[in-house]
């Protein structure tokens, strides 16, 4: 099928398609099919997007109106120049577009020399005269010309479609350099309506829209549209001028003609009917105001979507926020990954203190045994030694004194010498001699204050298996630690579960200091604070053996027998006195477990009061609040005393029986 062939020049959007080496297209506004090759085309379409690509443009741009064509309205008849209106009124004139008022009033003058009726002799109905004069009258007013431009002339509203329309489309053959032929001519062609470039609008200084003063009328260059190698700086200039576009385009006449109302305009019975009419035409010209800025808008809108330079702008952007993404991802992964092995190390660090920790209590423990071990070799080898004939003691209480002293102020090491030393004796007098001697030494050394020079130099701190250093080594017992190990003492009695770890977590949160007390410094000064309390009393007096037959002791030896030391090294004596010298329950610490009356002598209204407390609380009682009931019951006798009272009488009798 043949397809029509048209010139190119009467289009300026043009779809395409390619039929072997031709191309066959059509414009867009029309659809008028154009055949030809498909370098001319291109070339030809480049020419004429430098001229005036639709006849429209021609007749609407301002560069097209500096010449004008003499008409000779002569040759045109009645129904042509007033029903028709093949002329415009510019024409009718001789003028350009932007022609000034004055040069409007100069144009009507020299029409009036030639076509006025006292010049032809053609009457005062001439048809030729009254277009003249109805030129004149519309483009001398201001607000009639404005409306006589916005819509008497002819003029091409269509934009180009949208740049995803453009790609769909199968016809056409879209690509990024065709964007400048295409939105070029449709952004001149609307200059028309801009404001910038009318000479003839009222006012005498004119302000662009973004409210910089700036040259108006034909002076004013408008920015272009550039193409492919324009700056970015010149291309947002363009685009915020046509944002802010100001146009004077008028559609007053236009609503008139809609709404009908221009003879009821002209003929209304009264000013309120007027001015209602006016009123409704100018609602209707707003509408119309509104749609022809939402077009111009459209276009921008379209424009700047489909501009390549913008796109590649925003994909730069777009790539440049990416990358800055996914380095603010990798930062943070980095820090994530950095923050997890620091949490492992620092688990792994706790780990090791952990253990180190079980080590050394393993290791404390292991040295707690063989001091135990070592304490009981040399009390199970004095004791079985000991004569009662011999003089190096006055009794066997005098002896478990001195091996009391011995096992706690001993380091193991010193013990395990010790116990060789006195097996290698063959006398066991010499042994305990030998004990005698060792224990006054040590007495004098404490006393003289040369007993940690000494045994510092002559056994050297140990270092145990872990690393740690002997508590030897701490430094001296300030007053506010010495007063608060009183009163741990006090807080935390004999018998409790893990006493020592409370009292020395006692003293470290009270006194804070920068190294802190262990268990084994809160007993090794607690002892030493009672020995210097012991020594600073008067030698205790053996008690008096009670009367021959009197059942106070009933000859048992249990009454003269020293307080058992516990597995710390400290007797019940010492654990039941504070650092003052007194006993928990303000009796004084007399040797020998005496009470107030400082004498274990029983009386027979003791013993009576005893018995009765005794049959009174029976024995399905709690034990510890039993015996402190019956200790009430007996008036100066503790329930220490009243124990051991019960277990001699127990024993003699068992003993008579």
């Amino acid at each position: 099928r043949s397809v029509q062939q048209k010139p190119p020049t009467k289009h300026c959007l043009l779809y395409r398609t390619r039929v072997g080496s031709l191309e066959v297209s059509q414009c867009i506004q029309c659809r008028t099919p154009i055949r030809g090759d498909l370098g001319q085309q291109r070339a030809e379409r480049r020419r004429q997007s430098s001229q005036q690509s639709h006849t429209n443009s021609h007749e609407s741009s301002p560069e097209s109106m500096s010449e004008v064509k003499k008409e000779n309205l002569f040759d045109y008849t009645e129904d042509q120049l007033l029903q028709e209106e093949v002329l415009t009124h510019y024409q009718v004139l001789g003028i350009e577009h932007h022609t000034s008022a004055d040069g409007v009033k100069k144009a009507y003058r020299k029409a009036s020399l030639k076509y006025h009726p006292d010049k032809t002799g053609r009457g005062d109905d001439d048809y030729v005269f009254l277009a003249v004069k109805r030129a004149y009258d519309v483009l001398s007013d201001h607000t009639k010309r404005s409306a006589y431009d916005s819509t008497a002339l002819s003029f091409d509203d269509s934009i180009p479609p949208a740049r995803s329309q453009l790609l769909e489309d199968a016809l056409l053959l879209y690509k990024d350099e065709d964007f400048y032929d295409l939105f070029g001519p449709v952004f001149k062609r609307n200059l028309r309506f801009d404001a910038n470039l009318r000479p003839d609008a009222p006012g005498a200084k004119k302000k662009r829209n973004n409210n910089r003063n700036s040259v108006v009328g034909k002076n004013f260059q408008p920015p272009s549209l550039g193409d492919a190698n324009t700056p970015m700086e010149e291309v947002h200039d363009f685009y915020d001028y046509w944002i802010h576009f100001e146009s004077w385009r008028d559609f007053t006449a236009q609503a008139t003609e809609e709404l009908n109302v221009e003879n009821e305009l002209e003929n209304a019975e009264s000013r309120f009917e007027k001015r209602w009419l006016q009123k409704e035409v100018d609602k209707r010209a707003k509408q119309l105001k509104t749609k022809e800025n939402g077009r111009i808008q459209t276009l921008v809108d379209r424009a700047m979507e489909a501009d390549p330079r913008l796109r590649r702008e925003r994909l730069e952007k777009q790539q440049a926020k990416e990358r800055a993404k996914a380095e603010r991802e990798a930062a943070a992964e980095l820090k994530k990954k950095q923050e997890e092995e620091a949490k492992l190390e620092a688990e792994r660090l706790a780990e090791e203190e952990k253990q180190r920790k079980a080590q050394e209590k393993v290791a404390r423990e292991q040295e707690k045994k063989l001091i135990r071990k070592a304490r009981q070799q040399l009390r199970r080898n004095t004791s079985a030694s000991f004569d009662e004939n011999a003089v190096i003691w006055a009794d066997s209480y005098d002896m478990k004194l001195d091996v009391d002293y011995l096992c706690t102020s001993l380091n193991l090491d010193e013990l395990k010498s010790l116990n060789t030393e006195y097996e290698s004796h063959d006398s066991p007098d010499l042994a305990l001699a030998m004990i005698r001697e060792r224990a006054l030494k040590e007495k004098e050394a404490e006393k003289s204050g040369t007993k940690g020079s000494k045994s510092s130099s002559s056994a050297p701190n140990k270092t145990a298996a872990n690393g740690t250093t002997s508590t030897s080594t701490k430094k001296a017992w300030t007053k506010d630690e010495l007063s608060a190990l009183a009163k741990a003492v006090k807080k935390y009695p004999p018998g409790g579960a893990s006493r020592w770890d409370a009292i020395a977590l006692f003293i470290n949160n009270i006194c804070k200091q920068a190294e802190p007390r262990s268990k084994e410094d809160c007993i090794q000064k607690y002892n030493e604070v009672t020995k210097s309390s012991a020594a600073a009393k008067p030698a205790p007096v053996p008690p008096v053996p009670p009367p021959a037959g009197e059942l106070s002791n009933g000859g048992d030896e249990s009454a003269e027998r020293p307080p058992k030391p516990d597995q710390n090294g400290t007797t019940e004596q010492n654990q039941n006195t504070s650092s003052n010298g007194k006993s928990d329950d303000g009796a004084a610490a007399a040797p020998g477990g005496t009470g107030e009356n400082g004498s274990d002598a029983w009386t027979s209204e003791q013993d009576s009061l005893l018995q009765n407390a005794l049959a009174q609380f029976p024995a399905s009682m709690e034990k510890n609040a039993r015996w402190t009931s019956i200790a009430e019951a007996v008036p100066g006798k503790t329930k220490k005393q009243c124990v051991q009272r019960f277990k001699a009488i127990r024993e003699a009798l068992k003993n008579r029986s």
